[in-house]
C-alpha cells in the first residue's frame, strides 16, 4: 500500500474510535464488520416498537449478537444495567445465539465491577461464548484489510505518488471546493502570520497527524506559486482567513488538536472524488496550515512538547 494512504488509514482508524460516541460509534463499528466480513455480518436496525431486539449486529458465521455501548460519560450503575438487560433480552430474542460479544469505546479499560459482571455472565452461561471487544480491537480489525475495503470505511485516501505528480491544476479544483465567493466576511488585508515551528507541538497533534501535514508541506511551493500566478490577488487571503474561521469555530467548541486537523481537512476535501483530489486537499491545507494562522502559535516563551 502507498505510505501515505497507509498513514492517513491509520490515522482514520484511531481518531474514528476517539472522536465516535453513541450512535456514531455504533455506525462506525457497523462500517469495519461490513468491510471485513462482508455478507456474513448482518447490520441490524431498530424498528417499530421492538427496537433492534437487544442486537446491533450479527455475525452469521459464528451465530455471534454483538450489543455496542458507547456513552459520551461513564456511569457504573447503567453499564451493569445494560449489560445484564441487554444480554438477557438477546438470549431470549435471537435463539440461535451462540456468542455474546459487549463492545465499548473505553480506551482505559472497563471498571471492576463492570469486569466482574461480564464475568458473572461468562460463568452462569458456560454454553455460550461471552467477549468484550475494547475499541483498540477495531483498529485492529482494519490493519490488515485490502486498500478498496478500506476505502469503504474512511473515503478516499491521499496518496504519495500523487502528492509527487500534483500540478497547479489539482490545487485549482482543491481552492475552488473551498467556495470562497460564498463567504460572507472579507479577508484581511495585511499578511497572515508565520507559523511558529513549534506549532505542531503546541496543538498535541498525534505523531500520524503531523507525518500526514509535513508530507503536505513538501508542495508547498507548488501551491504558493499557484497563489502567486492566480489573478486574483485577495485568493490567499480570502482561503487562509476562512480556514482561520473555521479553526476559530473548532476552538470554541474546545475539539482536539487531530479532531481538528480532521475536521479542517474534510471542509477543503469535501468535494474530493477520489485519491487524487484528497492528496490535493491535503497540499493545500497544510500550505495554510503552515502559512496562516490556523491552529494557535505557542506563546513566544514556551518550550515543551506535547504529552
Amino acid at each position: 500500500m502507498d505510505r501515505l494512504a497507509g498513514m492517513w488509514f491509520q490515522f482514520q482508524a484511531e481518531l474514528a474510535l476517539h472522536k465516535y460516541k453513541a450512535t456514531a460509534f455504533q455506525d462506525h463499528f457497523n462500517d469495519v464488520m461490513e468491510a471485513v466480513h462482508d455478507t456474513d455480518f448482518i447490520r441490524v436496525r431498530p424498528a417499530g416498537n421492538v427496537g433492534d431486539r437487544k442486537c446491533d449486529g450479527y455475525l452469521q458465521s459464528t451465530d455471534t449478537v454483538f450489543q455496542v455501548y458507547a456513552p459520551a460519560r461513564v456511569e457504573l450503575a447503567s453499564w451493569i444495567n445494560k449489560i445484564n438487560k441487554d444480554f438477557t433480552g438477546a438470549k431470549a430474542q435471537w435463539p440461535s445465539m451462540r456468542s455474546w460479544n459487549f463492545v465499548h469505546n473505553q480506551h482505559d479499560g472497563l471498571p471492576a465491577d463492570v469486569t466482574l459482571a461480564l464475568l458473572k455472565l461468562k460463568a452462569d452461561h458456560p454454553d455460550l461464548v461471552i467477549d468484550q471487544w475494547p475499541p483498540a480491537h477495531l483498529v485492529d480489525l482494519t490493519a490488515n484489510l485490502a486498500e478498496d475495503r478500506l476505502v469503504r470505511v474512511f473515503g478516499h485516501p491521499p496518496q504519495e505518488r500523487d502528492l509527487r505528480n500534483l500540478d497547479r491544476g489539482d490545487i485549482a479544483e482543491a481552492v475552488a471546493g473551498l467556495a470562497l465567493e460564498s463567504a460572507s466576511w472579507a479577508p484581511n488585508a495585511t499578511d497572515l502570520p508565520i507559523v511558529d515551528p513549534h506549532k505542531l507541538d503546541y496543538n498535541q497533534l498525534s505523531e500520524y497527524a503531523r507525518r500526514l501535514i509535513t508530507a503536505g508541506i513538501a508542495q508547498s511551493r507548488m501551491v504558493e506559486g499557484y497563489f502567486d500566478n492566480n489573478p486574483d490577488p485577495t485568493l490567499r487571503d480570502r482561503a487562509g482567513m476562512l480556514m482561520k474561521v473555521e479553526w476559530l469555530n473548532l476552538q470554541r467548541r474546545a475539539v482536539s488538536g487531530d479532531e481538528a486537523f480532521q475536521a479542517l481537512y474534510h471542509r477543503v476535501a469535501a468535494n474530493a472524488q477520489g485519491s487524487r483530489e484528497a492528496t490535493a486537499s491535503l497540499a493545500l491545507l497544510a500550505f495554510l496550515f503552515e502559512s496562516c494562522d490556523i491552529f494557535e502559535n505557542p506563546p513566544a516563551d514556551w518550550s515543551g512538547t506535547a504529552a
